[in-house]
């Protein structure tokens, strides 16, 4: 990935320098550095802004699709009828209710962080949702001829494998977040990277919007990579787990 980066911007150096395009289009990838250096304090400021929305709805949106479909998981006939709209909803983009929910709720945090929620609840919620539905049927079937619950099938099978299922769909819904706060901030805010993008454009600043642009792709990759580890986590207890029980037989 290193190599990729380093690549496109010798590329993006090169490019500005043979064809001597006007910096108000493009500028060099030096003067975006210089620009985002010398901006650093409030580059950081927004920043943070938009982190604490990012991973405030990136946590929420997580825990209640878990939680949506673990209700599922517990009524077939629920199942049935709530997981089509589920699966439907997501034609609709998330950051559409950002108006609406700023125009109802003011234009503080919660409003931002509640169009994130949306966006990472979704991925979050269908994937979970249809593992917990393709459990391993021998296994469901087993432990209903032993006289077990819903909940306890629910807890004992449909749940732990499920846990792939909800580490890619938190990996999807980390390459939304950051794009669905982005937006919220257009919407109306004070303070955020959006805000930061939007008074770069509106004074002509391309050096400072593309700086703002490279620390956006940054943070997703970021929040990519923590999605990613703490899947491995989750994923790395299971099979402890089954090693130790294996080697005790």
């Amino acid at each position: 990935m290193l190599l990729a980066v380093t690549g496109a911007v010798l590329l993006w150096a090169l490019l500005v320098r043979v064809t001597d395009v006007p910096a108000y289009l493009l500028p060099s990838p030096a003067s975006v550095w210089q620009a985002a250096w010398g901006d650093r304090a409030l580059l950081g400021m927004h920043l943070l802004a938009t982190l604490r929305i990012a991973v405030a709805g990136f946590a929420a949106g997580a825990l209640l699709g878990v939680a949506v479909a673990v209700v599922l998981g517990l009524s077939g006939t629920l199942r049935r009828a709530v997981e089509p709209l589920l699966i439907a909803s997501q034609a609709i983009p998330p950051v559409i209710f950002a108006p609406i929910l700023i125009a109802a709720l003011g234009f503080g945090a919660l409003p931002k962080i509640l169009v994130v929620t949306l966006g990472a609840f979704f991925p979050v919620a269908i994937s979970a949702s249809a593992a917990m539905r393709d459990a391993d049927r021998y296994l469901v079937d087993l432990m209903v001829s032993m006289g077990a619950s819903r909940l306890t099938v629910l807890r004992r099978v449909r749940l732990p494998g499920s846990v792939p299922a909800i580490v890619a769909g938190t990996k999807v819904a980390a390459s939304y977040v950051v794009f669905s706060a982005i937006i919220a901030e257009w919407m109306g805010s004070s303070i955020g990277l959006g805000v930061y993008l939007q008074r770069s454009q509106a004074s002509y600043q391309m050096d400072q919007l593309f700086a703002a642009v490279g620390v956006i792709a940054v943070l997703g990759v970021l929040l990519f990579w923590l999605s990613t580890l703490i899947g491995e986590l989750a994923l790395a207890r299971p099979r402890s787990a089954h090693i130790r029980k294996t080697s005790h037989q």
